[in-house]
């Protein structure tokens, strides 16, 4: 899935494997999921891989992308176990809302200050939040949820 940003930035996500693909019988290291981040930024341009999202915490980001294009209320800061990555609204505005991605420890810039924040903002209409929620559905349907 990529996102297109403000200014030209953009946030590729995808998700590559699980993070152990043969261990089926712990519902936790069953259901890590490595994700691929390749950012265009204000903070550097950069790649990186980390098991940093589970097949649930996936889930949970393609509902919350659903209720944006539904304009459902819904949380405004969506965060996750490992605090790699998360999505904040910034504002709504009816069909335009700007999306923060938030990135941090194993899924930020290797030479960046730890103190720095870095993200990127999207504005992003409601087809664009709907292409969002089906392409990372897409993406997490060859990596079900395993369960015990």
């Amino acid at each position: 899935m990529i996102f297109n940003e403000i200014n030209d930035q953009s946030v590729e996500l995808r998700i590559t494997n699980y993070e152990f693909p043969e261990i089926t019988d712990c519902k936790y290291d069953a259901n890590w999921l490595l994700i691929q981040l390749k950012i265009k930024s204000n903070c550097g341009n950069w790649e990186t891989t980390d098991p940093s999202l589970f097949t649930w915490e996936v889930e949970r980001i393609i509902d919350w992308f659903n209720d944006l294009y539904a304009d459902q209320t819904t949380e405004t800061n969506l965060s996750f176990l490992e605090p790699n990555i998360a999505f904040q609204l910034i504002k709504n505005q009816g069909n335009l809302k700007t999306i923060r991605l938030k990135f941090d420890l194993e899924l930020q810039q290797k030479d960046v200050e730890n103190e720095k924040e870095c993200f990127v903002d999207c504005e992003m209409n409601n087809a664009e939040l709907k292409r969002a929620a089906n392409g990372l559905k897409k993406e997490l349907e060859a990596y079900p949820q395993r369960t015990v």
